[in-house]
């Protein structure tokens, strides 16, 4: 049971890009569906289970929030410039660079020369599997290509939506007190920069994305959950099988079309960056 609830999490984020593409919606009715969705669910939650939520804890899931909308913003527009094979893995990729370099770097998990040889080898595999999958083949009608301006707005994106993990272990909030001030957070710049930009949002790709929303809300909850019950060490590496869900979902379901090459350096590249994945695992504390 406890790895059942520990594979939600990479059930739930690898389906979620596949899921709202299908809905046909811009990236800013993609995100606001989204985000009503994890509030309705952060609602339902917190009225069946209610939370004592502190100042801190509120302030600094609130601010997660808005980091997260930002990212996830950037993630559903480039979802439409390149394909969900490739946008996926080079933005999980580099969260989980930046995420194993704050936690060297600033909370200093790596102490011992074997976890640095560990960890520079994992973040080599990572950086190679970000570079296989990114591959492009030129030829007609396969693949969208990639620029410089995508690839640091991808960047961007990975750096904000990998906040999630900086922050909480930063300030050591944990729980599902965290839930609710994480989705008004959300929802709460959403509006802005819906409003500030005056998209026009059309109401049923909206509500379309609800489902979107709802898919992130229980893969968040089932890690929240599967942290309290087998430890982020498990539980973290295990969620990240969502790269490989994602990239071979996306070109079965969404059929995206890839040369032989291409699906060649996908599928070495899904690998290696699981490989760089596992590697990671067994430096958690």
């Amino acid at each position: 049971m406890d790895f059942i609830i520990a594979f939600i999490p990479a059930i739930g984020w690898g389906v979620m890009p596949i899921l709202a593409h299908m809905t046909k919606a811009s990236p800013w009715e993609q995100l606001t569906g989204t985000v009503i969705g994890a509030v309705l669910i952060s609602l339902g939650l917190y009225i069946i289970q209610p939370a004592s939520i502190a100042l801190v804890p509120f302030v600094v899931s609130f601010i997660f929030g808005i980091f997260w909308t930002t990212g996830q913003l950037l993630h559903f527009y480039y979802f439409q410039k390149v394909d969900i094979s490739i946008t996926i893995p080079v933005i999980f990729g580099l969260q989980l660079i930046g995420t194993t370099l704050f936690a060297t770097l600033i909370l200093g998990e790596w102490i011992t020369g074997y976890q640095y040889v560990m960890g520079v080898g994992s973040l080599l595999c990572i950086l190679a599997g970000v570079l296989l999958t990114s591959y492009q083949v030129k030829s007609a009608g396969l693949s969208k290509p990639l620029s410089v301006p995508i690839i640091l707005m991808m960047v961007c994106s990975g750096l904000a939506l990998s906040s999630y993990v900086f922050i909480n272990q930063y300030f050591h909030t944990t729980g599902l007190s965290v839930i609710l001030p994480q989705s008004l957070g959300m929802i709460c710049s959403a509006l802005v920069i819906i409003l500030t930009g005056k998209h026009r949002l059309r109401f049923s790709p909206v509500l379309r994305n609800l489902s979107t929303g709802l898919v992130w809300s229980i893969a968040n909850l089932a890690l929240l959950i599967s942290n309290s019950r087998i430890g982020m060490a498990a539980s973290f590496p295990i969620s990240q099988a969502s790269i490989a869900i994602a990239c071979v979902g996306s070109i079965l379901i969404v059929k995206e079309k890839k040369s032989p090459q291409g699906w060649i350096a996908i599928l070495m590249g899904v690998t290696v960056l699981m490989l760089g994945v596992g590697m990671i695992s067994l430096l958690k504390p």
